[in-house]
């Protein structure tokens, strides 16, 4: 108990409860099961931005470009499969995440073998993958008129009255848990972010782990895309901004450590859920929604807060029982 009490996690539950408390209060309406369904649902595409933007958060660096990959991928997966409407919806799904996966190469490879600085690198990426994504598109609109039942099929689809993309979202963090906790790789990618020095000693090689953890964040900015797109069914070259810093957002409320090295995938899925709750709650609120970027930015400046005091609290304990043993 006395451990289940420390866990921060713990803490973001508590949140996420009283959230839920005060907007059942003050909007009743929101808490029917369509509704619910509907929050999880226009919200998963912020969770898996966010489940990508941690694993290059946790190598000690940072990718702003995946909002502007998602709106290149969605939009040139919804030109290809109104042009070739004969072509199952499954193969825009892998498309999308291929495709995807090729912006993040571009990204890691700058990043892991050019040691370019991470921010910058993927601040000039955002704007070529955003200037894709106008060229693609011309600057036209689609809407759900122009898009196929296929294509839309892989987001919508209910089972068990819980859309596809919302069971793809669970099951994307479930295995990115176990990537992260239980595989090599995964464990590579938490030692470069805490000790690059001493990840080298023990023959880690940082540059391919940067590249491959880049390549992850792409490929699920890329199926992100697709499934935008398929959601809303609507398409243009100037949609998802500033998504990135919601997944930001989401990571370091989720314990994400932003200097690397720290943090846990069902801190990211609470972050995500308490997210999704201020989200949807503050559209609830007639006039509220013009406050919904300020409120987000607020929430990141509290998390970094909140995960500084508890790194130091850390620690000065580990510092403290160090001394004890003396």
């Amino acid at each position: 108990m006395k451990n289940l009490l420390k866990s921060r996690n713990t803490g973001l539950v508590l949140v996420l409860i009283i959230l839920l408390i005060v907007a059942r209060v003050v909007t009743p309406g929101m808490f029917t099961v369509g509704s619910m369904i509907s929050m999880l649902q226009n919200n998963t595409v912020y969770a898996l931005l966010a489940v990508g933007e941690m694993m290059v958060i946790l190598t000690g660096g940072i990718d702003i470009s995946i909002a502007s990959q998602l709106a290149f991928v969605g939009i040139t997966t919804t030109v290809l499969s109104t042009a070739n409407p004969g072509v199952p919806g499954i193969v825009w799904v892998l498309v999308g995440i291929l495709l995807g996966a090729v912006c993040g190469m571009i990204n890691g490879a700058l990043v892991g073998y050019l040691h370019m600085v991470p921010m910058i690198c993927t601040l000039g990426t955002m704007y070529i993958f955003r200037g894709l994504a106008f060229v693609v598109s011309g600057g036209q609109w689609w809407f759900a008129a122009d898009y196929l039942d296929s294509y839309r099929f892989w987001a919508i689809t209910k089972i068990a009255g819980i859309p596809l993309l919302v069971w793809f979202t669970i099951i994307i963090m479930i295995l990115a848990g176990l990537f992260l906790g239980y595989t090599a790789p995964g464990r590579r990618i938490y030692a470069i972010g805490t000790s690059r020095e001493s990840s080298a000693v023990a023959g880690v090689k940082e540059p391919a782990v940067t590249f491959y953890a880049f390549v992850i964040c792409g490929a699920l900015s890329g199926f992100s895309g697709m499934m935008y797109t398929a959601n809303y069914a609507i398409g243009y070259y100037g949609m998802a901004e500033s998504f990135e810093m919601t997944a930001i957002a989401i990571c370091v409320l989720g314990g994400v450590s932003i200097t690397g090295g720290k943090g846990r995938m069902d801190g990211v899925a609470i972050g995500a859920l308490i997210m999704a709750v201020v989200v949807y709650f503050i559209s609830m609120i007639p006039g509220m929604s013009v406050w919904q970027k300020a409120l987000q930015g607020g929430i990141i400046i509290v998390a970094v807060a909140i995960n500084y005091f508890t790194e130091r609290s850390a620690e000065k304990q580990a510092l403290k029982e160090r001394g004890a043993l003396i």
